[in-house]
């Protein structure tokens, strides 16, 4: 997976569609800040997302959650069946919008998705993708395969639903990274007024129905994925600078 120069906290459950409405639903800004805070010494010493994936997806990846460092069979997460018997909100690990998520979750969706081009015999992937705000595919108007492509996705719903999550997590990610310069400044004050007068400088952070931020994919000719969205600092975001 590469990073586009042009160009999420989620519940651990089997609709990836509510990753794109976890916004709506009580994860403000606040809310996953807070649990990123205690995952922060994580990034460093994560395992490298493209090895991880190709070796351990049917097995488990680890993955970064309100629980910590979980180790997720990445295959069963996005397939459709439902969990057995009775569940306790409460033990289901919530995948947070990491680097290291970000990353291993673009990686395990370009491999699925080249898959899929291979398997359905699809000359050539579209040279973007989206998601709109219920989750739905997005695709060129002028991308000459768009029905084989719908088709063979339906037929394989988890390889879109590894598609749609990244795109959820990668858009809660960079939204949270907006957030640098509060954080910046948060640290630098001294006094209460300060702080007081900081958070209201960077209120719009911590408004829950502000725009989530748009994610689009890129993909070369051989169906490698490139992640980048709607605006430059959004890139730079995911390009870790």
């Amino acid at each position: 997976m590469q990073i586009s120069n042009d160009s999420t906290a989620t519940l651990f459950s089997n609709s990836a569609r509510k990753n794109t409405e976890s916004r709506n639903t009580g994860n403000s800004f606040a809310d996953i800040f807070n649990s990123l805070k205690q995952t922060q010494g994580l990034k460093h010493g994560s395992i490298d997302a493209a090895k991880q994936v190709e070796k351990n997806a049917s097995s488990g990846v680890m993955m970064h959650t309100n629980l910590g460092q979980k180790d997720i069979d990445l295959d069963e997460y996005f397939s459709k069946e439902s969990p057995q018997g009775s569940i306790n909100l409460k033990d289901i690990p919530l995948l947070l919008p990491t680097e290291h998520n970000v990353e291993t979750l673009s990686k395990y969706a370009e491999q699925q998705f080249k898959q899929l081009l291979s398997d359905y015999n699809i000359p050539e992937p579209p040279t973007t993708m989206e998601f709109d705000g219920e989750g739905n595919m997005v695709l060129p108007p002028d991308y000459p395969y768009a029905d084989a492509l719908k088709q063979a996705l339906n037929q394989q719903p988890a390889t879109e639903e590894a598609l749609r999550t990244t795109a959820a997590v990668a858009s809660h990610y960079a939204g949270i990274m907006e957030g640098q310069a509060w954080r910046d400044e948060m640290s630098l004050a001294t006094t209460q007024a300060e702080r007081d007068s900081i958070t209201e400088k960077y209120s719009y952070l911590f408004d829950d129905n502000r725009p989530a931020t748009k994610i689009i994919f890129k993909f070369l000719e051989d169906g490698s994925m490139l992640i980048g969205g709607d605006n430059p600092t959004l890139n730079d975001t995911l390009k870790g600078e």
